[in-house]
């Protein structure tokens, strides 16, 4: 289609349209304008369509027609003029110097050192599934043991965690054949503690300076040292040392191997004391530190059930200091709290480490013990009363002291079940503060009332 046609097609198309427009309403309406202006471009469009289906058409029949003559043009040349092809003669190799090696000599012997190192992937899945599962820790240091060979190959390493302080790290786990640092070591004498980041040493190089002291069994290659943290906390540090890197191994596949490693590690050690500070919040008092009601009344439920089985006795007692009032009119509720706590962290030490200290409600305190009858049980509460009787607690310019009023119960000879024992022994505990305070009553003197 020439640009002479689609012209003319355009000037139709538009003639048509102003027609519709002239065309008073009387004589046609708009909507039968619409219609008409509708009918007029699809006619018109056809009669465009047929005609450069048209042309195309011709196009490619006289483009088959040009073909088909160079293909017979090209038949006859090739038929009247037959080339021979000669066979083409090795070219000789240029001989090398004594001593020199060729290039498919040099590529062989360089393959094996471009191949990349196998990654011990079933070990990784085992230690990465164990972490993501958030299995128990002992469970995740038996996978890494397993990885940890295998992912630094010819390297010995260590493990560091911190055990009840943050003042020494203590060995883990460890591996390889040589002995690179102390079974515990402080935190200062690993640069990566201070820096917060992985520290690669290289000894070889004669101006390195500082770095991990810690690390002064084998100082020789190149060692690895990365904080184990997580969530702003510090857990540990991981060291490893090898004495020449694999051929198919650079330092930055190392340091991104021990970045992984220290990262995933550090998020499930962080994810466990999350966990962990969950549960014993649920079952910690958070002023007094010992447990709260809920663990208490679980536990005596449980250790009665196991009683009863057993046939065995349970103590339970109830304690109230006496100048907690006063002490709060005098002092404010500060100095109560003060009070409360050095009471919970003196009951533990005045009981079996069976025994289950409880704060049960408010300044009230319960222990709970297991196996003690009658004359066990009475004789853990004078003693309790004794001991914090002369306790003086220092605050501010004064100081806090306090008595105790006990009340205790025992079962089977108070009650049978885990209510009626935190019953009788709360009761004998209040009548107790009512005789005077300062004294231990037993669940029997409320029959006697």
């Amino acid at each position: 289609m020439t640009i002479f046609s689609f012209i003319l097609w355009l000037i139709a198309f538009v003639s048509g349209v102003a027609v519709a427009f002239f065309v008073p309403e009387t004589t046609i309406t708009l909507s039968g304008k619409f219609i008409f202006v509708g009918a007029w471009g699809v006619v018109l469009g056809f009669v465009l369509y047929s005609a450069c289906k048209r042309k195309i058409e011709n196009k490619q029949i006289e483009f088959d027609e040009t073909l088909n003559e160079l293909k017979a043009s090209k038949m006859e040349i090739t038929s009247s003029n037959p080339v021979i092809q000669e066979p083409i003669a090795p070219v000789a190799e240029p001989e090398l110097p004594k001593g020199a090696m060729s290039a498919k000599e040099a590529l062989e012997k360089m393959a094996p050192a471009m191949v990349k190192a196998e990654f011990p992937m079933e070990e990784w899945k085992a230690y990465a599934k164990s972490v993501l599962k958030n299995r128990p820790f002992p469970e995740v240091l038996k996978t890494m043991e397993a990885l940890l060979p295998k992912l630094f190959a010819n390297a010995s390493g260590i493990l560091y965690m911190y055990a009840g302080s943050q003042t020494d790290l203590h060995k883990i786990i460890s591996f390889g054949d040589k002995v690179i640092s102390d079974d515990v070591i402080r935190p200062g004498e690993c640069a990566s503690f201070n820096s917060g980041d992985i520290v690669v040493s290289d000894y070889s190089n004669p101006d390195l300076k500082g770095g991990c002291t810690h690390l002064h069994h084998h100082p020789k290659g190149i060692s690895f040292c990365s904080p184990i943290e997580g969530i702003d906390e510090h857990f540990g540090i991981f060291s490893i040392q090898t004495d020449v890197l694999p051929d198919n191994e650079s330092k930055e596949d190392w340091l991104e191997k021990v970045s992984v490693l220290a990262t995933t590690f550090g998020l499930y050690i962080a994810n466990q004391n999350l966990n962990m500070r969950f549960e014993q919040n649920s079952i910690r008092d958070s002023l007094t530190g010992l447990f709260n009601r809920r663990y208490a009344e679980e536990s005596l439920t449980r250790e009665v059930f196991s009683a009863v089985r057993h046939k065995n006795p349970i103590g339970v007692i109830m304690i109230y200091p006496d100048a907690a009032q006063e002490i709060k009119r005098a002092r404010g509720r500060h100095a109560v709290d003060q009070l409360l706590w050095e009471l919970g962290q003196r009951l533990p030490g005045y009981i079996r480490n069976e025994d289950i200290p409880c704060r049960y409600d408010g300044e009230v305190f319960c222990i709970i013990l297991p196996g003690a009858d009658l004359q066990i049980t009475r004789q853990r509460a004078e003693k309790i009363r004794n001991e914090i009787a002369q306790l003086q607690i220092a605050y501010g310019d004064g100081i806090l002291s306090t008595t105790l009023s006990l009340g205790v119960s025992v079962m089977p000879v108070h009650a049978v079940d885990a209510p009626s024992l935190f019953y009788a022994a709360h009761a004998s505990m209040k009548y107790a503060i009512r005789l005077g305070c300062n004294r231990v009553v037993l669940a029997d003197a409320l029959v006697k009332q």
